[in-house]
């Protein structure tokens, strides 16, 4: 009885600190959305690689910081080489460098609102990345979810107002980039997963580098021309907070994902996006048509048909696992018996 208690004091506990993990990231990435918008937009800091490289900064410092003070201990990178750095980290970086400044770029030319439609559009490129890299052999029913969701999302963009093919092309290339870094992520570190802490710790140095080489290429003339870190001396306050709600949201969707799963990821951040969509309209005053609800409405029934597909994927993956586990048992069987005939 008492271990029973227990267990359910340790499971309700655990939920709560999953709960708590998701309303925070729900919150910090919501903020951080529309704070960048804003910056972007009316504070007129047009730069969003300089933008989005604050909040890799941040992470960077404050893990840093802790693993120094001791706060957090480097378990799994204790001993990684620079060499091994360079080829299982660095390439990660890279691609998540490109689809934060391709997503940043993107508030330049469209609405919050819209992006947010686009981005249910994820799946159906991870989904083809991933197949392309060999790593994933899709289910039926999650090709289905992807049609309808492609459909869907096609909708939406058709219906969109202020449509402007560059922002659309750069949101896409974005997701491509994202699509790539996880499945590159997959193929090179494997199983390997670090801590909170440790991963801000690992993986930010390597996206803030691309993230400082794309400044010096394409912003930082325009930075010094037009005094733009005049206007972060201005205003210190918005932009340390964009900051530190960046490093919210790279150490809080770590958190959700250790603490539930990356399928459950998936679904929050479309019930997140959704309540950005509401929020940008009813508060911000952004504009959407009657098609672009109906394409958005049918993008979320693709995207429930899509996890219902990847459910069912990974069942037959470990119906295939067990199968094989027992074939192989019956084969170590049969060699035991044979070898007691023999005496």
């Amino acid at each position: 009885m008492g271990d029973q208690t227990a267990l359910g004091r340790a499971q309700a506990r655990n939920l709560l600190q999953a709960l708590f993990y998701i309303v925070a990231w729900g919150c910090a990435s919501s903020g951080l959305i529309f704070l960048n918008s804003y910056l972007l937009n009316e504070d007129g800091f047009h730069y969003p690689m300089t933008l989005c490289s604050m909040g890799l900064a941040a992470s960077w410092t404050i893990s840093s910081l802790l693993v120094t003070l001791g706060v957090s201990k480097l378990d799994k990178s204790r001993d990684m080489s620079a060499r091994w750095y360079f080829k299982h980290v660095v390439p990660i970086g890279g691609f998540a460098a490109f689809s934060l400044a391709l997503g940043n770029y993107t508030y330049l030319y469209l609405s919050v609102s819209f992006i947010q439609m686009l981005k249910a559009a994820v799946p159906c490129v991870t989904m083809m990345v991933l197949v392309g890299a060999n790593l994933e052999k899709p289910h039926r029913v999650t090709v289905l979810g992807v049609a309808i969701l492609t459909f869907g999302t096609a909708l939406a963009a058709y219906g969109e107002i202020a449509f402007q093919w560059i922002g659309v092309v750069m949101m896409f290339a974005s997701e491509f980039s994202e699509a790539c870094r996880m499945a590159v992520l997959q193929y090179l570190l494997g199983n390997l997963r670090f801590e909170l802490i440790e991963g801000l710790y690992v993986m930010a140095p390597a996206s803030f580098g691309f993230l400082v080489l794309g400044i010096a290429c394409f912003e930082w003339r325009a930075l010094v021309e037009e005094d733009g870190l005049g206007k972060i001396g201005n205003a210190p306050h918005k932009y340390a907070c964009a900051a530190f709600l960046g490093f919210l949201v790279n150490l809080l969707t770590l958190a959700v994902i250790k603490s539930t799963s990356s399928l459950t990821f998936k679904v929050i951040g479309q019930v997140k996006n959704t309540l950005v969509i509401l929020v940008s309209v009813a508060l911000f005053g952004s504009a959407i048509t009657a098609v672009q609800v109906v394409g958005y409405s049918i993008s979320m029934v693709g995207f429930a048909v899509y996890q219902r597909g990847k459910q069912l994927q990974t069942k037959d993956e470990a119906d295939v696992a067990d199968a094989r586990a027992r074939e192989k048992g019956k084969g170590v069987l049969m060699e035991s018996n044979k070898g007691g005939g023999n005496l």
